[in-house]
């Protein structure tokens, strides 16, 4: 079984290579994911799964790189920049957004627990000001 370091940053790369079985693979079955920002949870797989489809459905080309990534024991605090271009809807928590084909690149830094190899429950810091402002939706907010 790899480290924890080492699980994440290849829970990294499935996402970037769409490979919704290892995502699937890397989630305990009872794994919470809490969206800090919007405060929507993920199930399970079957949740992260949902929301890696529905992200790359409206951002195709969207890619995640690994900034900075710290693990001690159970813990890792992985910070990282995603970018891509929306060409396709994009389901949020508030509804959905028609394709803009605006490039949106974003920081984000989440917060696994990792037991035997899998994701147990997670916290995730993502800037949605950058990506609703950069996504053309602040404007009517605007003076």
């Amino acid at each position: 079984m790899a480290d924890n370091e080492t699980f994440v940053r290849d829970l990294f790369g499935a996402w970037n290579d769409r490979d919704y079985d290892r995502i699937a693979g890397s989630v305990a079955p009872d794994c919470t994911l809490v969206d800090e920002g919007s405060g929507r949870t993920l199930q399970g797989p079957e949740g992260f799964t949902r929301l890696a489809k529905a992200m790359f459905d409206a951002m195709p080309d969207g890619k995640f790189t690994v900034d900075h990534l710290t693990a001690k024991e159970d813990t890792v605090v992985v910070e990282y920049t995603s970018s891509g271009t929306q060409t396709g809807d994009l389901v949020l928590h508030a509804g959905t957004l028609p394709a803009t084909g605006r490039h949106v690149t974003v920081h984000g830094c989440d917060i696994y627990e990792v037991k035997d190899g899998k994701i147990k429950e997670g916290r995730a810091y993502l800037d949605t000001g950058a990506i609703m402002s950069q996504l053309g939706l602040t404007k009517q907010f605007q003076r």
